[in-house]
């Protein structure tokens, strides 16, 4: 462990005890004396950090991106472990892939279960953050109430990102723009 105040204090050393679980501390500033943990947390910050430019969203769902960071770690061969994952170390199983969706793009999640009345919409637009820790959910953030949904029976539009900028497909045919400010060529022979 770091010297952090998170880690030095009595309630922790307590719990960590009553388990028979000993810790050390490593210097203060020297990072590189805990190298492993270090290298898992860089992987874990440019994970986060890529998905959340990808989708567009703000730092305040770092904590969403994360957790996404974390399963992402968790269900990617490592050579650490002979190419296998730590969720096959840990469950001696390989795992699924087939719920994979793209991290911050535009769902709508079933809601006629939970719908007060009949005649309620049957879904909501929302962005999809991720998965719940103990079930096959997805987690997905109600845009108009800020309000996170979990739901097992979501529609997906990947291609979708609610918090882009919007923009229209002419502003990338930057072909067009650039044609225009380049001078003719002279042939002088």
């Amino acid at each position: 462990c770091d010297n952090g105040t998170e880690y030095r204090n009595t309630p922790l050393a307590t719990f960590f005890e009553s388990l028979g679980i000993l810790f050390r501390f490593s210097c203060p500033y020297t990072s590189q004396q805990n190298g492993r943990a270090e290298r898992t947390i860089r992987t874990l910050n440019n994970t986060i950090r890529t998905l959340l430019f990808q989708a567009n969203l703000p730092p305040e769902f770092w904590v969403e991106a994360l957790h996404m960071a974390t399963h992402l770690f968790n269900i990617l061969p490592t050579t650490t472990l002979n190419n296998r994952t730590p969720h096959e170390a840990l469950y001696r199983t390989p795992p699924s892939y087939t719920h994979l969706r793209v991290f911050g793009c535009l769902c709508y999640p079933n809601l006629s279960a939970t719908a007060p009345q009949k005649l309620a919409p049957r879904s909501a637009r929302c962005i999809f953050l991720g998965y719940p820790e103990s079930q096959r959910d997805y987690r997905c953030l109600d845009l108009t109430t800020h309000k996170i949904i979990v739901s097992r029976h979501v529609t997906f539009d990947e291609s979708c990102f609610p918090y882009a900028p919007q923009s229209s497909p002419s502003s990338y045919d930057f072909l067009d723009t650039m044609e225009d400010s380049i001078p003719p060529i002279s042939n002088t022979s």
